[in-house]
């Protein structure tokens, strides 16, 4: 009397579907995984690039070299000269008239652009003369201030004249990228024939 017992479960085939099921689980988790990551990486990416951009147009592409030197004749300021090169790591900056902007502020006068042409030579004030004079100090010669380079902006404006002991002035070199660079410096009390106004 031996009695054969068909084993009707499925139990072998149910745990061959669950593998089956938990694999394609985890392949489609992998898949969308990746695909986040790779987004995530991308992402982050582009916002390096951001802020490497944001950092360039923040930082200021020249900075002042010495002292901001003032002259006068007698009771007036004739012309004031400030001495820049461009900071460590920046690209070269055009020096042209249209490129770089330079604005004059005092107490009675704002003046937005009074680099309109270049003068080439002294006196800067008359009938000829722009009242303006960006020049190469050390270099190769070109209109680019590239590193290394010592570059000077004379302004003898009419607005100068005006300047009396104690006043405050500010001149501003505007680069086409990079921050503004502003100088700004107090007369002396007294003033003397050339003042150094560190």
């Amino acid at each position: 009397m031996n009695k054969t017992y068909k084993n009707n479960s499925k139990k072998g085939l149910t745990g061959l579907e669950t593998a089956i099921i938990l694999i394609s689980f985890v392949i489609v988790a992998a898949a969308f995984s990746f695909a986040v990551l790779n987004l995530g990486l991308f992402t982050t990416q582009k916002s390096g690039e951001v802020l490497q951009a944001g950092l360039e147009e923040a930082t200021s592409a020249i900075e002042t070299v010495g002292g901001v030197i003032a002259q006068s004749s007698g009771d007036t300021v004739s012309n004031v000269t400030v001495y820049f090169k461009v900071s460590v790591g920046k690209r070269p900056i055009d020096m042209r008239v249209g490129q770089l902007v330079i604005s004059y502020h005092d107490s009675r006068a704002s003046i937005p652009n009074v680099y309109t042409s270049n003068a080439t030579s002294l006196p800067l004030i008359s009938s000829s003369s722009p009242g303006v004079m960006v020049r190469q100090i050390t270099g190769d010669g070109d209109n680019l201030i590239e590193y290394g380079e010592l570059w000077s902006v004379t302004i003898a404006i009419a607005e100068l004249k005006d300047l009396s002991p104690n006043e405050v002035f500010a001149i501003e070199l505007k680069p086409p990228t990079g921050s503004v660079l502003k100088v700004e410096r107090r007369l002396p009390p007294a003033l003397d024939q050339v003042m150094d106004l560190t």
